[in-house]
């Protein structure tokens, strides 16, 4: 959660405040460690001194982007789920339609988290991120629990289609965190997510011709 220390930032007015943070999680794509507040300060067009006037630090700049980020994911995308739709795969459509709705305002956010994962143990403040994974991981088992199970085709095990459904839909994620660890993701944002639409419509496409009636 945002602390008390960074209310002068968030007074600030909201086009320069997201102009700075989405220079900062841009620039957070390259890692902690490669990251450099001089880019940061000349992509947001603003003063390194104003910069550390907020933050101080540059670790206590990115653990406020983690709380920050988790934040508006929670409220603007996780929170405006409905997990009660019958369908399991118009669930997970609607979940990546929000996804991009949320990226439109925030381009590199979902990337920037992801960014945050992969570094692991090198992340200053790993364990900010334990909590949206938490909730994420509570949110998707709530649409697997709320689906309609008599959409599916009477000759197959409902669970095992369930299973499979999952194991798709968590290698097609580990397949763009993969991509952005080879630095392959964040250089062109709306492409990369049009192109991600694009794929798993035709996954969805596929998995609803073998498993629905």
């Amino acid at each position: 959660m945002i602390g008390e220390d960074n209310q002068k930032f968030m007074s600030l007015d909201e086009e320069k405040r997201e102009r700075i943070l989405n220079a900062a999680m841009q620039e957070f794509l390259e890692g902690f460690k490669k990251a450099s507040t001089d880019n940061i300060v000349r992509e947001a067009g603003i003063s390194k001194g104003l910069l550390f006037h907020y933050f101080g630090t540059k670790e206590k700049l990115y653990n406020f982007l983690i709380d920050y980020a988790i934040d508006i994911v929670q409220a603007e995308f996780i929170d405006l789920i409905n997990v009660h739709h019958k369908d399991i795969l118009d669930s997970i459509w609607q979940l990546s339609l929000l996804k991009q709705d949320l990226s439109n305002r925030y381009p590199t956010i979902f990337d920037f988290l992801t960014r945050v994962y992969v570094d692991g143990k090198d992340c200053p403040a790993m364990e900010h991120l334990e909590r949206l994974y938490e909730v994420r991981a509570k949110m998707m088992q709530d649409v697997f629990d709320h689906c309609d199970r008599s959409l599916f085709k009477d000759d197959i095990p409902h669970d095992r289609a369930i299973d499979v459904i999952m194991m798709v839909m968590n290698g097609f994620s580990q397949q763009k965190v993969d991509l952005l660890d080879k630095d392959r993701i964040g250089k062109n944002v709306k492409d990369n997510y049009d192109s991600y639409l694009a794929e798993l419509k035709e996954y969805l496409d596929l998995l609803r011709q073998v498993f629905y009636k």
